[in-house]
């Protein structure tokens, strides 16, 4: 049996940069975040941002695409 473990640097960025995230709501967004990662078994290392992005330092189970988990972070926080 192999291991893997890859890390990815991942930004999402607000509609047209926007500075949309108020300080208040960061926590309550972070947290959102780190469920919806821990949903998918994704391990979530760091979580911080700016008013107009979010970073992710994250790592991804073996059998899940980069750009599915990426699709299904946006679309969910977009609401």
């Amino acid at each position: 049996m192999s291991y893997t473990c890859t890390l990815y640097h991942i930004i999402v960025r607000t509609r047209k940069s926007i500075p949309a995230i108020p300080e208040s709501h960061e926590r309550e967004l972070y947290a959102y975040m780190l469920g919806m990662a821990n949903n998918y078994q994704c391990k979530v290392y760091r979580i911080g941002g700016m008013p107009d992005h979010v970073h992710l330092l994250v790592s991804l189970p073996p059998t899940m695409a980069l750009a599915t988990f990426v699709k299904e972070l946006k679309v969910s926080t977009s609401k």
